[in-house]
């Protein structure tokens, strides 16, 4: 939410931005905050203090075994909070619902004081944590005149994605909204038949890229090197840029890819780039396994990364798990469109929505994340770079890039604030 907090500081709005207090990382891409930051708690603190859990008696007890009975009772009291935390809260990544409840219950009162104090209109709650919508009804009970905007960076409580409790939490949070942001389209029709929302209560507002940051990487190109400090014009570079992992499990399992990989890339001019992995045993193993044709690289910041995709001639995207894919739309789907280069996505559903719109927009090629697929793909990628017709791939001479663009996007919010708000006003981002 830094961006949006930043753009809607910078034009005109007084924005209060309450989180949770990270000593390590602020969210804000090591910009600078303009916005009034109200830092909450720690991320990192126990779901439970051991000293809560010991009884008087334990007092007396030996110091190593005090420790040891209340490690214990921590982790008893801990596992059966995770166990039931997917029914509850239906979250995307597990421990993020409790994580989120508990910022609640820290939050509350220092929200609630911010509102009173400073006079805040409008307030935008931002999920995942999707427990943090919980908020909605606490706020409206205490001041029914305010502005409520429920954004979703993810979809919840879908057709596709549904559990009784968190569902009715959702519809109940979206009763007491005045406003509901969705990522993509297809969350806002989905979601919008489910609990009947009207047309006029919802909006979509992409991710987007960040134009700023784009320019700068664009003007300086053609006075630098590359960022490796090597060349392969005599080669295909594949690149992924993102977070990764290697070891077959989650949203984004590249097994299959590098099965058909191991097959394509022997006697080709190729190399396969990831950025943004951290280092491990099964990464070692797996450059191992593909001397001078793959490349692992740790993460690195948003300038440079952006430089790695320009010097990529196809741009690599993954999903492979089915439950999520009909929303899946990440903000670094929008730095490979804006970026110009072939995309190349792989999902595990042929629905998955980042395909669709590849074949929509004519920005590349996409498939299955079946080893047979993905060969005949890369194959055809080759062909067409030995040709040097790689680029009759994209053709997105239709496409508005700068309607993609970040600012772009949250200039939506500003028509949607001046809905709720015709003057210019106090802002609460969560």
């Amino acid at each position: 939410m830094y961006y949006l907090a930043d753009y809607l500081q910078d034009h005109c709005y007084n924005v209060y931005v309450v989180h949770s207090q990270n000593a390590e990382y602020y969210g804000n891409y090591g910009n600078t905050i303009r916005f009034h930051s109200i830092p909450v708690g720690s991320p990192n603190m126990p779901i439970s203090s051991e000293n809560n859990l010991e009884s008087e008696g334990e007092k007396n007890e030996s110091y190593l075994k005090k420790k040891m009975i209340g490690s214990a009772k921590h982790i008893f009291y801990k596992s059966n909070i995770i166990s039931l935390e997917k029914g509850i809260f239906n979250e995307p990544n597990c421990g993020m619902g409790v994580a989120g409840y508990r910022f609640i219950r820290n939050a509350r009162e220092q929200i609630l004081n911010t509102i009173s104090e400073k006079g805040i209109k409008n307030i935008i709650i931002s999920g995942p944590p999707f427990s943090l919508f919980c908020l909605v009804q606490q706020i409206k009970k205490r001041f029914p005149e305010v502005n409520i905007i429920m954004d979703y960076r993810d979809p919840w409580n879908t057709p596709h994605l549904s559990y009784p409790i968190s569902k009715h939490i959702e519809q109940n949070a979206l009763k007491h909204a005045d406003k509901v942001v969705f990522l993509n389209e297809r969350m806002l029709l989905d979601a919008s038949s489910k609990f009947n929302l009207s047309k006029e209560k919802c909006e979509v507002v992409l991710n987007g890229y960040s134009k700023q940051n784009w320019d700068k990487v664009l003007k300086n190109a053609k006075n630098r090197g590359t960022v490796s400090g090597q060349t392969y014009s005599d080669r295909m570079i594949i690149g992924y840029i993102g977070g990764i992992s290697f070891d077959n499990r989650g949203y984004r399992n590249i097994s299959s890819f590098l099965d058909a990989y191991d097959i394509f890339q022997e006697n080709k001019n190729v190399l396969l780039r990831f950025v943004g992995a951290e280092t491990s045993q099964k990464i070692e193993d797996i450059k191992n396994h593909f001397p001078g044709t793959l490349e692992v690289l740790p993460p690195v910041d948003t300038q440079t990364s952006l430089q790695y995709m320009l010097e990529c001639d196809v741009l690599f995207l993954i999903h492979t798990d089915t439950k999520t894919s009909r929303y899946v739309l990440t903000g670094k789907f929008f730095d490979y469109i804006r970026s110009g280069k072939v995309i190349f996505g792989v999902a595990g559903s042929d629905n998955t929505y980042f395909l669709e719109l590849i074949r929509k927009h004519h920005l590349g090629i996409g498939c299955l994340s079946q080893s047979t697929h993905i060969l005949d793909s890369l194959e055809l990628l080759y062909k067409k770079w030995e040709d040097g017709t790689l680029e009759e791939l994209r053709n997105d001479k239709g496409l508005d890039l700068d309607s993609l663009s970040r600012n772009a996007q949250n200039s939506r919010y500003l028509e949607l604030l001046g809905d709720l708000e015709p003057t210019y006003s106090m802002e609460l981002v969560t």
